[in-house]
């Protein structure tokens, strides 16, 4: 028995075939949510196949460290059912993933008696093959569930934890305190949702030369958040030729139909792995489509290099707290600055690296 990665198309045909008939309405959410997934490299739709012929299916999200798999969808082909199939299947997916996760629906006076022993039985067949259940449930759009762990890792928390960190790798922390409730605490109402709800993430588009005066206007708009100065289109277009030179890349930040930011890609000598500048226009900030862009540009530099890389001033604490919620833990260089006699400026707050003391300052207001 084999796992075979399905390609965007073939997924498309599992869900529209399969899928529908498989899960109910309001526990199956949007195929262009999981072909979204899979663009961020954060999504492994699998065909079970045996002597090439097809046997199931397994759908699997996978956390942004890569630690563990959210078994999110997982089904045997009408016809092959009650044969052990499904069994086998778990056991290759823990074989693939080392520690498996998931969330099966909870019995509750929503559901009828049938519909209840339903939910009962599946989570039995779980247990059966080496699940366990935590000591935790979450709801997730509105509907509850069990959650369900194999694999080594004993502490529910340390469960709860990668768990979580499906979910906040890919809403807005808004969405998230909107929509998942994970943990679902002691006595806690699930909060009412309609089925699965999408945000409107953001594409990144390659620059074109004829999108010059576009560009133009929100590298000026770039520089007059980040440094509160007034660039003239002769210092933007500058800005474009280097940004669009050899070993850059500059992408409009597109949302629908509508270009909302930019994104600058760069090499420092070696693979363009740099996030040189990333800018939102103020009208689309607080919605984390900074955040997303991010992501898209991750998945991007992946496929080529091992790591990212990205430089913040110090006083800017949004960024820095921005790219630690994307994952950005470790520190690579240290820039050190010195101020001559003349200049005048504020002392925000004092940090130490290696014992030494430093100042993070900014211009006087």
């Amino acid at each position: 028995m084999e796992l075979q990665p399905l390609t965007k198309a073939e997924l498309t045909a599992l869900y529209q075939n399969e899928m529908t008939a498989d899960f109910p309405k309001s526990e199956l959410k949007p195929l262009r949510a999981m072909l979204r997934l899979m663009d961020l490299g954060r999504y492994d739709p699998l065909l079970v196949t045996e002597g090439g012929r097809p046997l199931g299916y397994a759908l699997v999200w996978l956390p942004e460290g890569r630690e563990g798999a959210l078994l999110e969808y997982f089904g045997v082909l009408r016809g092959k059912r009650n044969g052990g199939l499904g069994s086998r299947i778990l056991a290759l997916l823990t074989e693939r993933y080392g520690q498996v996760f998931g969330e099966a629906e909870a019995p509750g006076p929503d559901a009828s008696p049938e519909e209840n022993d339903l939910r009962r039985r599946r989570i039995a067949f779980y247990e059966r093959n080496g699940f366990r259940v935590l000591d935790y449930q979450c709801a997730l759009f509105g509907v509850r569930f069990h959650c369900l762990y194999r694999g080594p890792e004993a502490d529910d928390r340390r469960v709860e934890a990668m768990h979580r960190g499906v979910y906040a790798g890919y809403f807005s922390p808004a969405h998230m305190e909107r929509y998942i409730q994970l943990p679902l605490g002691p006595g806690e109402a699930v909060k009412p949702a309609p089925e699965w709800v999408e945000e409107a993430y953001p594409a990144l588009v390659d620059y074109g030369a004829e999108q010059e005066a576009e560009a133009v206007r929100l590298i000026q708009g770039f520089w007059l958040a980040h440094n509160r100065y007034r660039q003239t289109e002769e210092e933007a277009r500058a800005d474009l030729r280097a940004w669009t030179g050899q070993g850059h890349r500059l992408y409009f930040i597109a949302l629908e139909d509508v270009t909302v930011g930019l994104l600058h890609l760069g090499s420092r000598g070696g693979e363009i792995d740099w996030l040189e500048d990333l800018f939102v226009l103020p009208e689309y900030q607080g919605r984390g489509i900074g955040g997303q862009a991010v992501r898209l540009a991750e998945a991007m530099v992946r496929q080529y290099s091992q790591s990212m890389y990205v430089e913040a001033a110090a006083r800017n604490e949004a960024a820095i707290r921005l790219y630690r919620r994307l994952g950005y833990d470790c520190l690579n260089t240290v820039t050190l600055r010195k101020d001559f006699p003349g200049y005048d400026y504020d002392v925000m707050r004092t940090e130490r690296v290696y014992g030494e003391r430093f100042e993070i300052r900014k211009d006087k207001e």
